[in-house]
């Protein structure tokens, strides 16, 4: 099961709050004592938000690039998944098209179990799609169009 980045950010932050709290108390006195008791010496530049910067936007570009590489991943598959079932379904129809493979009594009957075996390959398409487009928890709601 895939987890959403939500659940994952909640998760990290259950874990890290206790220790970033900790941390930013023990700053607060330690800058304190040196501002009130100390000699001064720490300053804050204006260099700190340009390595923030720099540290976030490779952060961000390394994300950025695993992403697109798993939605390309992603897409090559469906297009794969795609092309298969269009050959699969070229080939019913090539051997159920034939009718010197069949007995005449056979003909219809077969062709029947043709037509829904490619309506269902093509449902099947049809329905990851929709899947992947609505994120719903309703798998089966296209199946209605169907006919039985």
């Amino acid at each position: 099961m895939i987890k959403t980045e939500k659940q994952r950010l909640v998760q990290l932050s259950k874990i890290a709050m206790p220790f970033i709290i900790i941390t930013t108390i023990y700053t607060v006195i330690v800058l304190g004592l040196e501002e009130y008791l100390g000699d001064h010496i720490y300053k804050i530049s204006g260099q700190i938000g340009s390595v923030f910067g720099l540290a976030v936007a490779f952060f961000l570009g390394f994300r950025m690039n695993s992403a697109y590489d798993r939605w390309w991943e992603a897409r090559k598959i469906f297009g794969e998944l795609t092309n298969n079932t269009r050959s699969f379904v070229t080939k019913i129809y090539a051997y159920y098209g034939n009718e010197s493979h069949f007995k005449e009594t056979e003909q219809t009957d077969l062709r029947l179990k043709a037509k829904k075996t490619i309506d269902l390959s093509i449902l099947f398409i049809r329905q990851l799609k929709y899947l992947h487009i609505t994120s719903s928890k309703d798998t089966f709601s296209i199946l209605t169009q169907f006919p039985k």
